[in-house]
């Protein structure tokens, strides 16, 4: 039994896991899993080429092992989060901001749960619709939240500014470097064998790529910088509670 309601953070089966914690491990292990297993498949010979998607990683073998397992962690983690992250802000003074990142953030978790077993390769179409909806949901979640925390300017608002501005950029770069190879190989051609399209598109792939490293990273700097709004509202509590 989950509860989500604790005073520092959910309640599973009796113990309590703490907000700060569960945070942490919830970026650190999207970060770890998706390097690790795009290392892997680098160093194993398995890429098609360099630079290549971060769920190009999703290959048959130890990469596709420590890909899916990371990527499921942390997307039960993102839901549990997007639960627990309004009630521990105190975001009750904008009950239209609080659901809309609520759902966000849930709808995040699930489909990085799903893209990670649709791979790239053999089902492009279906992985590209769960990645856009990881990336635009992760996005609005993060915007969301940080607008719903915009009455408190800390470190974490501060450092969300730069990131929110550089993932938005990053994003622009990635769709705007694949448009023009997604209608002339995908909707002119008809093509949906991912190993061939991603061949074929290789040369918007290496501009697209690392603009989605860039926006992947930006959305792991978001999620980490709320650990400073928790940090914070501990510490207002605290005050609260000693002037009391």
């Amino acid at each position: 039994m989950i509860q989500f309601s604790g005073k520092n953070g959910l309640t599973l089966n009796g113990v309590e896991v703490d907000d700060r914690l569960l945070l942490r491990t919830a970026w650190m292990t999207m970060l770890c899993a998706c390097a690790a297993s795009m290392a892997i498949h680098a160093l194993s010979g398995n890429a098609r080429a360099i630079p290549f998607f971060i769920s190009e990683s999703d290959f048959p073998g130890l990469e596709r092992i420590v890909f899916r397992g990371g990527l499921n962690a942390t997307g039960l983690m993102l839901c549990c989060l997007a639960l627990r992250l309004p009630h521990a802000l105190d975001l009750s003074h904008n009950t239209r901001l609080r659901t809309i990142a609520q759902s966000s953030g849930i709808i995040t978790g699930i489909s990085t749960i799903l893209l990670s077993w649709f791979s790239m390769h053999d089902h492009l179409v279906i992985h590209v619709i769960f990645a856009s909806i990881t990336f635009v949901g992760a996005y609005v979640w993060s915007y969301t939240m940080h607008a719903s925390n915009s009455h408190k300017l800390g470190n974490g608002y501060a450092k969300r500014r730069v990131w929110l501005t550089i993932g938005g950029l990053s994003y622009l770069v990635m769709n705007l470097a694949l448009a023009e190879s997604a209608r002339q190989l995908v909707l002119e051609q008809g093509l949906t064998g991912g190993t061939e399209v991603m061949n074929l598109a290789q040369s918007s792939i290496n501009i697209a790529a690392p603009a989605e490293y860039l926006f992947f990273f930006s959305v792991v700097m978001m999620l980490a910088s709320f650990d400073h709004d928790l940090a914070e509202a501990r510490q207002d509590e605290r005050l609260v509670d000693s002037s009391s």
